[in-house]
């Protein structure tokens, strides 16, 4: 049961965010770093289906570490978006025109910043939302495996 809810809820998040490109706006470096979580929780969450051997805790473990490291790195990024601290040198948007070399300035700004939220919903980026939905879903898989490890000792 619990492996269908964190499918369903990898689906939703990476479809999401897929639309969202779909739409016009642009995904930055670490707007696609944090998707690999979900794409291991999603490819994690399924091997219980396809292999008959049970170590689902094991899986829903790594399920929960990965997305609690990457609600931490979802905050990161928030704090950046909303200047709360520096990001790394290749994430701000202070680009120098050089007009000696037009022609590479004119490239490095076509890629995404990752200090300008590109879209915001109820005045929450992308990052922030992947925050809390990350931080939920983990705590949720650990409530989960603390559930079931209670109820096996009695």
């Amino acid at each position: 049961m619990i492996n269908k809810t964190i499918i369903i809820i990898s689906l939703i998040v990476l479809i999401s965010v897929h639309i969202t490109e779909i739409m016009g706006y642009e995904a930055c470096d670490l707007c696609l770093k944090q998707r690999w979580a979900w794409y291991l929780a999603l490819i994690t969450a399924s091997i219980p289906f396809f292999i008959t051997v049970n170590f689902n805790k094991i899986l829903l473990s790594i399920i929960s570490i990965a997305l609690f490291c990457n609600a931490i790195f979802a905050a990161w990024h928030a704090g950046i978006e909303w200047d709360l601290w520096p990001g790394l040198s290749t994430c701000n948007s202070s680009m120098i025109f050089d007009s000696n070399n037009l022609l590479e300035t004119l490239k490095e700004s076509s890629v995404p910043i990752c200090d300008d939220a590109s879209l915001r919903i109820f005045g929450v980026s992308l990052a922030g939302y992947n925050f809390i939905v990350s931080l939920l879903t983990s705590i949720f898989v650990l409530i989960t495996l603390r559930k079931k490890d209670g109820s096996e000792k009695t």
